[in-house]
């Protein structure tokens, strides 16, 4: 039976940053996931990570870091990390992983600020809030490359056990008892739970047996939405992208993961098929501009947000992986202006009356958003804009933890997006630094 000092479960973004401050001291660490070493993983996913329906997609070394590798480094969005170790604090460990990234081969992709005053005034004034980030894109590639770069770090300083999951984890006598499905039980002196979003399923069991206490859940849906590339050019005179956000008695709605001259690809999640974009430096640059406009909803259970979800998507995908686009000007005639000739950039997408097959609180709350928006530019929303239906954002409820991310159950934290405090890749790998911060500090280990 071997004895370490901390064990992290999930090998993901968080769990992997973590590991990283933790081997500045001596000790037993032993990192554990259910899926497969990066190399192993990258073999089995193919050269389409985004098409990809297997679960190595998710778990692994890297979990959902593999994708586009969009590092946001704010506190506008992305989690409430300010909420949990103030705002200062959630801004100097989002700055320490992009240092780290740097060090391992980020530096070579810019990093681009989407704060612009002017905008922020001239955006207030049409009921709009701009929020703002500093953001290093690395892209499929880069990301792969920085992560076979913290994999070769970590090999020589801490145990790996990959391909096998966790039964149960026991306290016992201030230490863990941890039964593996490979037949194995271990012991450790600190546990640490980075299972991310995905690893719900496993998370949620555990943390009925161990008494942990959940909040609500969000989920966020929306149209991905794509438009001629100079139809916001006016709002992007200082910036790749911006990031807005249109708050109503009725709702809240926030643009996502913005693509200038990119496309609209096709991506698979849990059995769904969703619209989603590509960075214009993945792919051949289009004329166009996409994004997704999410609008949150809140369910008392995790179940019933994925329920909610499943039954959305599952109506769109019709069996077939069917997603569906309407013009704008053929859903709401206040937008019959046609300035501009807006092909689709996503080939399978299907022409179909979207409020014949999504809710239409979100067909509502669009058009009345891109009015909104227009008067913000100055010009009309072109008539030809399409909105494929729909992309979605999870999220996991909220673990009660201490400021320092520990459970009820002393020893045991609960960090990333796991957690239900982080939703990005920044604030999830910053948490995973602060824990181990926190570890280093009041931990006494054998040396």
């Amino acid at each position: 039976m071997k004895n370490y000092d901390v064990i992290i479960i999930g090998a993901g973004i968080a769990g992997i940053f973590s590991a990283l401050r933790l081997t500045k001291d001596a000790k037993k660490i032993l990192l554990i996931d259910i899926g497969s070493p990066l190399t192993d993983r990258l073999r089995q996913l193919g050269s389409n990570i985004a098409s990809n329906r297997s679960s190595q997609r998710y778990f692994g070394f890297g979990g959902l870091g593999l994708s586009e590798g969009k590092y946001n480094f704010t506190n506008d969005f992305g989690g409430n990390l300010a909420l949990k170790i103030g705002a200062e604090q959630s801004m100097v460990y989002q700055h320490q992983v992009d240092k780290l990234l740097c060090q391992f081969g980020a530096v070579q992709c810019p990093l681009y600020d989407t704060y612009d005053e002017d905008l922020a005034h001239r955006a207030n004034k049409y009921g709009f809030k701009t929020l703002t980030t500093q953001t290093r894109h690395l892209g499929t590639s880069l990301s792969i490359s920085i992560l076979q770069a913290f994999a070769n770090e970590l090999t020589s300083k801490i145990d790996f056990i990959f391909n096998c999951s966790v039964l149960d984890i026991i306290p016992q006598n201030k230490l863990f008892k941890i039964n593996l499905t490979n037949h194995n039980t271990i012991i450790a002196s600190q546990v640490i739970i980075a299972v991310g979003r995905s690893g719900l399923d496993w998370f949620e069991p555990i943390a009925q047996q161990l008494k942990l206490s959940y909040g609500k859940t969000q989920l966020d849906l929306g149209f991905r939405i794509e438009m001629h590339n100079q139809q916001l050019q006016s709002l992007l005179q200082k910036s790749f992208e911006t990031k807005l956000i249109y708050q109503t008695k009725q709702y809240s709605a926030s643009t996502y993961c913005m693509n200038p001259r990119g496309n609209v690809i096709a991506k698979y999640q849990a059995g769904l098929v969703m619209p989603d974009g590509q960075n214009a430096r993945e792919v051949d640059q289009s004329h166009n501009l996409n994004f997704t406009l999410f609008i949150p909803k809140w369910f008392e259970q995790r179940q019933a947000a994925d329920a909610y979800l499943k039954q959305t998507i599952t109506k769109i995908n019709q069996g077939k992986n069917k997603i569906i686009m309407q013009r704008l000007a053929n859903i709401d005639r206040r937008f019959s202006d046609k300035k501009y000739v807006i092909e689709p950039t996503l080939a399978q997408a299907e022409f179909a009356n979207l409020a014949t097959f999504t809710p239409m609180d979100y067909i509502i709350y669009t058009c009345d958003f891109l009015y909104a928006l227009a008067h913000l530019l100055g010009e009309p929303i072109d008539g030809n804009t399409i909105l494929y239906a729909m992309d979605s954002k999870t999220y996991a409820p909220v673990v009660h933890t201490d400021q320092y991310f520990m459970s009820e159950v002393k020893g045991l934290y609960i960090i990333g997006d796991c957690s239900g405090v982080t939703s990005s890749l920044s604030q999830a790998a910053a948490s995973g630094l602060y824990v181990a911060d926190q570890i280093n500090k009041t931990s006494s280990f054998t040396k």
